[in-house]
């Protein structure tokens, strides 16, 4: 099909598009400055955009550096972090053609799908490859911690009625298996995540109005739970699986963290998003448990609720804490968000909070940022 299931969602949810404008140099990594020895800092980096202007941080030492201005697009940055991406351009890199690079949680391989429909993987060593070409009906991919590649499919003919080969294979070693469908009716599978074990987790999407008000995020073919289909609402670590469940468009009202299988949020009086997970703790945001009048005033705190519940942040007076990535060392990273959509990358690290840049305007769709497009983590 032309244009993946994906980027219909985002699309009609968020009515606007990104563009992309970046200078191309000689592919160089991005370096910045190691940590003192025993320094026992956080690993990893974290990209952020903010009006056009990309930086890239060092989690370990906090510093940070313009890596390219005037551009625009979905940030990505390898699982290395050696390599930060822009839309479909890479910095210092070539310009692939896609509006979306996907990273895989380690190493530096990318993938992407064209416009026209086929899915490639692209690395500093061995290139463009082909996955799978545009007669396959690909509508969707991601990337599993061990190398496989989980791909929804739906194949289309104009003018396209309910879809053939509704499915979701996972690919691994070059070879391609079969793990969903033919799914009945109208389903074209949009794919979140690969759990442990090689399971695909991907969403029912029949359409985008209905996605809206949640459907269901299944693993292979064993129903998980209901949910937005969001991607900061899906977290796999390790062999453990975090989502934020619950039904309706709004992001303030009646959601609820499951973890492995059962309500580790516990407290129907706030409503619970955004879990990130890293072995047995896990992390989330929640705000008061409400409908429409609080968009745009979410106000929004960061919890640990695994392995002990506790309150990490408190936002000042109009701002919410937004996104928040849980990494190796158990530092949290996270967004805190102005009403206008614009925020501050934030690392807390013990009690010490340390700011590392602007990032944003976030688009805000019924209490859900997209800050999943402009911040980018490389653990």
């Amino acid at each position: 099909m032309p244009e993946s299931v994906w980027r219909s969602v985002v699309a009609m949810q968020r009515k606007y598009a990104r563009g992309v404008r970046a200078a191309v140099f000689a592919l160089v990594p991005i370096v910045l400055a190691a940590p003192a020895a025993g320094a026992g800092r956080a690993a990893g980096k974290a990209a952020f955009l903010d009006r056009g202007t990309l930086r890239i941080a060092d989690l370990a030492t906090g510093s940070s550096l313009v890596v390219a201005r005037h551009v625009s697009g979905s940030v990505g940055l390898s699982g290395d972090g050696r390599f930060v991406s822009v839309g479909g351009r890479i910095v210092g890199g070539p310009t692939l053609p896609t509006a979306r690079l996907v990273w895989a949680p380690s190493g530096e391989t990318a993938a992407y799908q064209t416009r026209a429909g086929a899915v490639f993987t692209w690395s500093p060593a061995t290139g463009r490859r082909l996955v799978v070409g545009a007669s396959w009906g690909a509508t969707s991919f991601a990337w599993g911690r061990d190398g496989a590649l989980a791909l929804g499919r739906a194949v289309c003919r104009v003018p396209c009625g309910v879809p053939l080969h509704e499915e979701v294979w996972v690919r691994r070693g070059g070879s391609l298996r079969r793990v969903a469908g033919p799914l009945s009716g109208e389903q074209r599978p949009l794919v979140a995540a690969v759990a442990a074990g090689g399971r695909a987790l991907w969403w029912s999407f029949v359409s985008a109005s209905t996605a809206a008000d949640g459907t269901g995020l299944y693993a292979n073919r064993a129903h998980v739970a209901d949910t937005l289909a969001y991607p900061d609402y899906v977290s796999v670590c390790g062999s453990h699986l975090a989502v934020s469940a619950g039904h309706d468009r709004y992001a303030m009202h009646g959601k609820r963290i499951v973890f492995d299988g059962r309500d580790v949020s516990r407290d129907p009086s706030r409503s619970w998003v955004s879990p990130s997970c890293n072995g047995h703790t896990l992390v989330a945001a929640a705000s008061i448990n409400t409908t429409p009048p609080r968009i745009g005033r979410e106000h929004r705190s960061i919890w640990q609720l695994l392995p002990a519940r506790k309150r990490l942040t408190t936002a000042p007076a109009g701002f919410t804490d937004e996104f928040p990535r849980l990494l190796r060392d158990g530092s949290v990273l996270f967004v805190r968000t102005g009403r206008s959509g614009r925020g501050t990358v934030e690392l807390l690290r013990g009690r010490k909070l340390a700011a590392l840049g602007p990032a944003g305007p976030a688009q805000n769709y019924y209490g859900h940022y997209d800050w999943p497009d402009l911040v980018a983590v490389s653990p």
